[in-house]
């Protein structure tokens, strides 16, 4: 059976995973292994390049590895280019995690406990690396194709890693037109997780404040950045 720990680990990654996709760069300095990666790469690029800022309401959906459901829950996602992010679980529990580009929070409000860690650069094992906007380690670290619908205008990008050791096994996003609609991925524990992105806002101006945690009284607080 499924700890509701391991649950809480994938949504944190989910988060990350929206953020390897919109805080991307414009161009991609490495070239890919073949001339259909380098094609794939750019056009995702090319979708990516105008956006700065977004907000959305976000609706998650995780199967496990049989096809199960092992959680749905509704969550509200704000970035800023080009590391600052705020992932809010509104239900059935409630959870934030927030970084400023230098430390990540992690608010688990029935547990009553915030965690405290590094921003982590371990490409290797997570794509946060790329939260960084080093587009170039997107064509050096992962396979990129794409299905393009010309009557739909609708769009659909594979990522898969090329490290034999990522936490994830394949990724896909799909855009309608210009606009991320959802995005697909399964994990190394062959657990299936899909997200649709709803009431989007692009490069909308965002209150510094929005990133800056404020820490609650009376909770447990585990600080793993050494500082």
């Amino acid at each position: 059976m499924t700890s509701v720990a391991h649950i809480r680990t994938c949504s944190e990654y989910t988060a990350l995973l929206i953020l390897l996709v919109l805080l991307s760069m414009t161009s991609f300095a490495q070239v890919p292994d073949n001339a259909a990666d380098l094609e794939a790469a750019q056009s995702l690029a090319a979708l990516l390049q105008e956006t700065r800022t977004l907000q959305a309401d976000v609706e998650q959906l995780t199967l496990d590895q049989d096809g199960r459901e092992i959680q749905e829950f509704q969550a509200r996602l704000v970035l800023e280019k080009p590391d600052h992010f705020s992932w809010e679980i509104l239900s059935p529990y409630q959870e934030l995690l927030l970084t400023d580009g230098e430390r990540i929070w992690r608010f688990e409000q029935d547990l009553e406990q915030v965690s405290i860690d590094p921003f982590s650069n371990d490409i290797s094992r997570t794509p946060v690396l790329l939260l960084n906007g080093d587009a170039s380690a997107i064509a050096e670290s992962y396979t990129v194709s794409f299905f393009s619908d010309l009557v739909s205008a609708n769009t659909r990008f594979i990522l898969k890693p090329k490290a034999p050791d990522s936490l994830f096994e394949r990724l896909s996003l799909s855009f309608s037109g210009k606009t991320l609609t959802e995005m697909q991925f399964e994990d190394s524990l062959g657990q299936k997780t899909s997200l649709t992105f709803n009431a989007m806002r692009v490069n909308e101006s965002i209150d510094p404040a929005v990133f800056l945690f404020q820490m609650p009284d009376g909770v447990e607080v585990l600080d793993n950045t050494g500082l």
